[in-house]
């Protein structure tokens, strides 16, 4: 068996095992959200998302400069200098990182007016970050080994330990500490899980050609990383400071439930990011993939979005609720970041190729352009519409910034991009004309919403099925035998 075919081989089994088994953690993950968002108010999740922002997203930032990254898309085998070098450094970050974590807590907590309550949830939650640099290595060696069939183990048992113990202290009344301790334990688990399944000859050391090579990758990488974040943490700063936790609360929700198709995108991201990496050099081939796999995305991505969208209302009464309004001013935010989401399949797609093939220069300049027009756009909106401007901002960004990713892909790599979403897309909206019309005649319970996803799936499937259905079964056969298949 040729490289490349033993290649795809462990790309089929991957995208099958990893896709299985995360549509199972993600129904878990759902069905706690659900939960929580029926038993907390919004103020808690408000607060929650702001802590979080401050630990996880400002703070594990700087955990990292990029040299996670820059060992997947290594083209050569990484030897023990490389690795033991990465994790010094990161090492080193997170130390400091709790430092500063628990020095500035007490500021952060009066900023945001988050009480005593904020500051010792900054403090535990700081923790965390020492935790996880001790998964960063094992997930590295086995993501470019493809073998996210071992991979997966410890995210069961993160997601199972994460809602257990958030729904049962939820339960019994600990508000945002059930939240903070479910993360504290899920970190614990992956870290030592993962190390056991994928244990190395863990240790410090400090090779400066080491460091030069992946700091030449690693720096642009998280450079676009940073833009990131000032691109997407508008939420947590300029609306946590002017309309409070609860603004925050409602967005968090929006954000949770139109991100949910994006585990589609995310679980062949996964795969695609080291495997582009080693056919870089094949375009032909690079081609035909790319355009394949956001064909394959879309056939489940559109269909979720669109059906999300006509469904909005509902699910926020009947299902985040019980039958109350309760999470209802979360509805125009949720309406305008799914109508953003639609393009998302392609450019996600397309930056991550760019990525694979060497180009973070490229997408730190399209995130250079994403950060200054969220800042410029989202301020005014902010100010002058309220909490969902910021929504109204994603949506005009993204629309306006589409055709420059692709006129990008095609320079290194031309693709046919309306091929590949013009069957799953045109499915999609009449499937959600059809729900849209029984969800608002029929739908006035939990169990006529259910009714109404069911008819949804029907339909989308006939049509699919009539419009794709040589190609389909084409990509079924060849994924089950790639899967199946003994390497």
């Amino acid at each position: 068996m040729s490289n490349l075919d033993n290649l795809k081989q462990r790309a089929f089994k991957g995208v099958f095992t990893l896709s299985f088994r995360r549509i199972i953690l993600k129904v878990i993950d759902t069905f706690g959200v659900i939960f929580l968002a029926r038993t907390l108010p919004q103020e808690t999740f408000g607060i929650f998302a702001i802590v979080t922002f401050i630990v996880f997203t400002f703070l594990a930032f700087f955990s990292d400069v990029g040299l996670g990254a820059a060992l997947i898309q290594k083209k050569e085998e990484l030897d023990l200098k490389d690795i033991r070098t990465t994790f010094t450094i990161q090492q080193l970050l997170v130390t400091f990182l709790m430092l500063i974590a628990w020095v500035v807590s007490p500021y952060v907590s009066n900023i945001y007016d988050l009480g005593s309550q904020g500051m010792w949830l900054i403090r535990a939650l700081s923790f965390s970050i020492f935790l996880t640099s001790f998964k960063t290595i094992p997930s590295i060696l086995l993501e470019r080994k493809l073998r996210f069939d071992i991979l997966i183990i410890p995210e069961i048992l993160e997601t199972v330990a994460y809602n257990g113990i958030a729904v049962f202290m939820a339960f019994k009344g600990y508000g945002v500490w059930s939240l903070a301790v479910a993360v504290l334990a899920r970190t614990f688990l992956g870290a030592v899980s993962l190390n056991i399944i994928a244990p190395w000859k863990m240790g410090w050391g400090f090779d400066k050609k080491s460091i030069k090579g992946l700091l030449s990758f690693g720096v642009p990488y998280q450079l676009n990383s940073l833009l990131a974040l000032l691109k997407d943490n508008i939420t947590p700063t300029v609306i946590a400071f002017f309309y409070g936790p609860v603004a925050v609360g409602f967005l968090n929700l929006a954000q949770n439930i139109s991100s949910r198709p994006m585990e589609i995108i995310t679980i062949v991201s996964r795969i695609t990011f080291p495997t582009y990496s080693r056919i870089q050099h094949d375009k032909a081939r690079l081609r035909r993939w790319l355009e394949k796999s956001t064909h394959l995305m879309s056939i489940l991505y559109f269909p979720a979005v669109t059906g999300l969208m006509v469904t909005s209302t509902s699910l926020l009464q009947y299902l985040y609720a019980d039958k109350s309004d309760k999470w209802l001013p979360a509805l125009p935010a949720l309406l305008w970041l799914l109508a953003a989401a639609l393009p998302v399949i392609v450019t996600t797609t397309y930056t991550n190729a760019l990525y694979a093939l060497g180009k973070p220069k490229v997408v730190l300049k399209l995130m250079v352009l994403y950060t200054l027009m969220t800042w410029g756009i989202g301020l005014p909106m902010i100010k002058y519409v309220g909490f969902v401007g910021i929504t109204i901002t994603i949506f005009i960004i993204t629309y306006l910034t589409f055709p420059l990713v692709i006129r990008e892909m095609n320079k290194v790599v031309k693709v046919n991009t309306l091929n590949s979403i013009r069957i799953p897309l045109l499915a999609s909206l009449v499937m959600a004309s059809t729900i849209f019309l029984f969800n608002k005649f029929f739908v006035t319970s939990l169990f006529t919403l259910i009714l109404a996803i069911i008819l949804g799936i029907i339909v989308y499937s006939i049509l699919i099925y009539t419009l794709d259905g040589k190609f389909l079964k084409a990509e079924v056969k060849n994924i089950l035998a790639n899967s199946f298949k003994k390497s």
